[in-house]
C-alpha cells in the first residue's frame, strides 16, 4: 500500500476481538475498534481531517493559523495534518495536563499556549478565562487570520463518526448489541451510535466518565459534561463512571491479554464495557459488543507511574497522597464546612483559608484573607508531609468543593486540623458571602 497523503491513512481502523478468556462474559462476542491504529495514533485523526479538509485551501491562502482547544489528541491531529499543509498551528487549552503529550506536540512543531486555570483539574465556574470564550474571543480580534475548529461544538465531529467509525463497524459487524465509548468530546460515541442504531434500534450506547475526584487524560467527568455543546444525554442508555486506577488496571489487562497497546482512556472504556455487560448478563444468547480503543500508551507513561509505580518496578511511597487516595477512608462529616456557619466559624476560629485555584481565578474572586497555592503546588507541598501546625486550623478552598475536600482528608491523615468548604467557592459566592472582587483582573 502507497499513500499520497498522511490523511489517506485516516480511518479504516481494524476491529480487534477479545477473546473470551480475557473479558470472562459467556455468550458475548467483545470487540475493541482500534483507533490508535490512525496515523497520528488516536481516534481523533477523524475529526481534525474532516473539521479543516473543506477549508485547506482557504486557509493556506489566508495565511491563517489553526487553532484548538484540546487536551493533547486533536492537536497532535491537527499538528500533523496542519504541517502537512505548510499551516501554523497553536494549541490553547486548560486540559493538556500529560507532559509526554506536551512534548510531542512540541516535537511536531506545534506552539502551546497553556491558560492560568490549567494548573488545576477541577473545573473552576467562577474564572473568566475558560479556554472556549478564550479562543472565541481571539478569533473575533484576529481579523480574519485565525480558523477555529471547535471540536467541542462542530456537528463535523460526530458527523465524522457517523460516516466513517459507525460504518466501519457495520461493514464488519452487520448486528451490534452494545457500544461503549468515552465522553470527551462526546462526538465517537453520538456519531457511531446513531449510524448503529440504524441498522439495530435496541442498540444500547454507554458513555464512560472519569469519577468526580480523578483525572483520565481525554475523558471528562460526568459533572464537566454540561461544558460540552455536542453532549445529549439522551444519546445514552447508561452513563458510568470510572476511576484512574481502575482505568489503568482495566489498560494493563488488554496491553498484556491482547497486545493492544493503548493508552487510560482506552482501559477506562473496557472496564466500563465489562462493568456495564456484567450488569446485563447472564446472556443466554450470543450478544455483541464493541468498545474504543482511543490511543496509544507511549505518551501516558509519567501519568500512569505516578498511579502505579510498581508497574515499573517501583514503589509507592509510604504516606504519600497518592498512596492515601488509593485507602482513603469514609469522609468525617466534621471535615465539610457548611456554608450556613462557614462565615462565623472563620471569624471565631481564625483559621489559614487556603484557595487552590488558578492564580487568575483567584486574584478575579476570592475569599477575604484568604492566600492562594494553586492545586498542583499545593499537592507537592503536602505530599508526605505536615506543613501546618496541629493547633491551627485550616480552611481548604477549590472551584466545587471535591478537590478540597480530599485535601482535607489527607491533611487530617497527617495529624493537621483541616476542613473543606461546602460547595467550594462557587457555593460561598452564591451564598452571598462576602468575597473580595478584582475588576481588573
Amino acid at each position: 500500500m502507497i499513500a499520497d497523503h498522511i490523511t489517506d491513512l485516516i480511518g479504516n481502523t481494524p476491529l480487534l476481538r477479545i477473546a473470551p478468556e480475557v473479558h470472562g462474559i459467556d455468550n458475548l462476542d467483545l470487540y475493541a475498534k482500534l483507533e490508535m491504529m490512525n496515523p497520528m495514533g488516536s481516534v481523533k485523526d477523524r475529526i481534525a481531517w474532516n473539521m479543516v479538509k473543506d477549508d485547506i485551501a482557504a486557509i493556506k491562502a489566508g495565511g491563517q493559523t489553526i487553532i484548538e482547544n484540546s487536551s493533547g489528541n486533536t492537536a497532535k491531529a491537527l499538528q500533523g495534518i496542519a504541517a502537512s499543509y505548510s499551516i501554523p498551528f497553536r494549541l490553547i487549552s486548560a486540559l493538556a495536563k500529560v507532559p509526554e503529550v506536551k512534548d510531542i506536540l512540541r516535537l511536531m512543531g506545534g506552539e502551546i499556549e497553556e491558560i492560568p486555570n490549567a494548573t488545576s483539574n477541577c473545573f473552576d465556574p467562577t474564572d473568566p478565562n475558560d479556554p472556549q470564550y478564550y479562543i472565541e474571543k481571539a478569533v473575533r480580534e484576529g481579523q480574519g487570520k485565525i480558523y477555529f475548529p471547535s471540536q467541542f461544538t462542530n456537528e463535523k465531529n460526530p458527523e465524522t463518526h457517523y460516516d466513517g467509525t459507525g460504518a466501519e463497524i457495520l461493514r464488519d459487524l452487520p448486528h451490534v448489541d452494545y457500544f461503549i465509548g468515552g465522553l470527551g468530546t462526546t462526538g465517537t460515541t453520538l456519531g457511531t451510535s446513531r449510524r448503529l442504531k440504524e441498522a439495530n434500534p435496541t442498540l444500547k450506547c454507554v458513555g464512560v466518565c472519569a469519577t468526580k475526584e480523578d483525572f483520565i487524560p481525554g475523558i471528562r467527568t460526568a459533572e464537566e459534561l454540561w461544558e460540552v455543546g455536542l453532549f445529549s444525554r439522551s444519546a445514552y442508555d447508561a452513563i458510568l463512571s470510572v476511576t484512574a486506577g481502575e482505568a489503568i488496571d482495566a489498560m494493563v489487562q488488554l496491553i498484556r491479554g491482547c497486545g493492544a497497546l493503548c493508552g487510560p482512556s482506552s482501559g477506562a472504556n473496557y472496564r466500563g464495557a465489562l462493568d456495564y455487560l456484567k450488569s446485563q448478563g447472564p446472556f443466554t444468547a450470543r450478544r455483541t459488543a464493541v468498545f474504543v480503543v482511543c490511543d496509544r500508551v507511549e505518551w501516558y507513561l509519567s501519568y500512569i507511574r505516578a498511579r502505579r509505580p510498581a508497574l515499573f518496578g517501583q514503589k509507592l511511597k509510604l504516606g504519600s497522597f497518592r498512596a492515601w487516595q488509593q485507602f482513603r477512608m469514609p469522609v468525617d462529616a466534621e471535615i465539610v464546612l457548611p456554608l450556613e456557619t462557614a462565615a462565623l466559624w472563620i471569624d471565631e476560629n481564625a483559621p489559614l483559608v487556603i484557595d487552590t485555584r488558578s492564580n487568575l481565578g483567584f486574584r478575579t474572586l476570592s475569599i477575604r484573607g484568604s492566600i492562594n497555592i494553586p492545586a498542583d503546588a499545593f499537592e507537592l507541598m503536602i505530599d508526605g508531609n505536615r506543613p501546618f501546625p496541629p493547633d491551627r486550623p485550616v480552611l481548604l478552598v477549590c472551584p466545587i468543593g471535591e478537590k478540597s475536600l480530599q485535601y482535607a482528608q489527607y491533611l487530617r491523615f497527617q495529624g493537621c486540623d483541616a476542613r473543606s468548604l461546602e460547595l467550594g467557592l462557587t457555593g460561598w459566592r452564591n451564598f452571598n458571602l462576602p468575597l473580595q472582587i478584582d475588576e481588573a483582573a
